[in-house]
């Protein structure tokens, strides 16, 4: 499935667009059909952002709540995906804002991050016994450090790149940047993760 349009594309399944046109109509059924479409993707990207589920869950609630407010005034130049997920990162930014200060709760798979050729900044590892899980474990709560002391643009760029995996025009767009722009977030955004990962990867060795 491509992760650029959820289930939408799947035949005898209406498109995103033809849910947004009958939910403007009135159609609450619809509207609560997108929510299912897109609720598990705008929950775990509020999560990604935030490190908190609680934070992600409400982050969630108010992000449909706010769409389904301003769903008459919607443009129909954007994908109503790329709004949604605007959305979602304003929340997002709104509530680091209020708290002051960058929290994380669990640890963020380092798996998930790649260098500037988008390859996997994770090295391999055999089947790993109890020593290496519990090395392992200690690694990836450094790691979730890490990404919390990342400003906010390089931590959104990442998210939704390299663990959300959208393309660099859906992100520009979402952003409200051009894809130059992104490009370079990104580049910026993996070195200087990979500065700060270093030293932990270089302490395990």
């Amino acid at each position: 499935m491509n992760a650029r349009d959820p289930i939408s594309s799947n035949p005898g399944e209406p498109t995103d667009e033809e849910l947004v046109a009958r939910a403007r109509g009135g159609d609450r059924g619809d509207f609560d059909s997108l929510i299912g479409r897109f609720q598990d993707r705008v929950y775990n990207m509020a999560y990604r952002l935030l490190r908190d589920r609680e934070d992600a869950l409400d982050a969630a609630q108010e992000v449909f709540l706010s769409v389904f407010r301003g769903l008459a005034d919607f443009a129909d130049k954007a994908r109503f995906s790329t709004w949604l997920y605007r959305v979602t990162i304003n929340r997002c930014r709104d509530e680091l804002r209020r708290r002051g200060t960058v929290k994380h709760t669990r640890p963020h798979s380092l798996h998930a991050l790649r260098d500037e050729d988008d390859r996997p900044l994770d090295p391999e590892a055999a089947t790993p016994g109890p020593d290496a899980l519990a090395q392992a474990r200690e690694t990836e709560a450094q790691v979730a450090g890490i990404l919390a002391g990342l400003p906010d643009e390089a931590r959104e760029v990442l998210v939704l790149r390299d663990t959300d995996g959208l393309a660099y025009d859906e992100i520009a767009a979402i952003l409200g940047v051009p894809i130059g722009t992104v490009r370079s977030r990104l580049n910026r955004a993996r070195q200087l993760f990979r500065e700060r990962l270093a030293p932990v990867l270089g302490g395990n060795e």
